[in-house]
C-alpha cells in the first residue's frame, strides 16, 4: 500500500553572510529607494499644487481643505518612510563582515507523510547565501 503524503507550503528564511560587497549593494538599494520616494514627493507636490489652485479658483474651499489634509498626510507617510530608509542605511553601514543578515522569507513546498514531525518539516528552514551563492541549507 502506497504511503500517503501531502505537499504543504513552508516559509524558508534567506540569510546572507555579510561581505563588503553585500554591504555596498544593500546601501545602494536603500539609496535608490530613497531616490524613488524623493521623486514621488516632487511629482506629488507639483501635481497637487495645480489641483489645489484649481479648487481654490473654483471656490471649492472645503474640497481644497480636505485635499490639502490628505496631501499632508501622504507627505508625512512618505517622509517617515524616507527617514526609516535613512536609518536602515546607517544600520547597513554598521553590519559586521561575516555576520548573518536576514534578507527575508521565500515560500517553498515540502512533502509530509504519516510519522513525520510536522513542526520540524514546515518550520525553521534557512538558506544561507554569500554574495548570492548558496553556502548552506539548514533545518531541512
Amino acid at each position: 500500500m502506497a504511503e500517503k503524503t501531502v505537499e504543504l507550503k513552508r516559509i524558508v528564511m534567506v540569510k546572507a553572510i555579510v561581505t563588503e560587497e553585500f554591504k555596498g549593494n544593500l546601501v545602494k538599494e536603500l539609496e535608490k529607494a530613497i531616490g524613488n520616494i524623493e521623486g514621488q514627493l516632487g511629482q506629488m507636490e507639483m501635481q497637487s499644487k495645480g489641483y489645489l489652485e484649481d479648487l481654490k479658483k473654483k471656490g471649492l474651499m472645503q474640497k481644497a481643505a480636505a485635499f490639502k489634509h490628505q496631501y499632508d498626510e501622504e507627505k508625512g507617510r512618505q517622509s517617515a518612510a524616507k527617514a526609516d530608509l535613512m536609518m536602515k542605511i546607517e544600520e547597513a553601514k554598521r553590519l559586521q563582515v561575516g555576520s548573518e543578515f536576514v534578507q527575508g522569507p521565500l515560500e517553498g513546498p515540502v512533502n509530509v507523510a504519516v510519522g513525520d514531525n510536522l513542526y520540524k518539516k514546515v518550520g525553521g528552514a534557512e538558506i544561507i547565501v554569500k554574495d548570492g551563492v548558496i553556502q548552506e541549507i539548514r533545518g531541512v
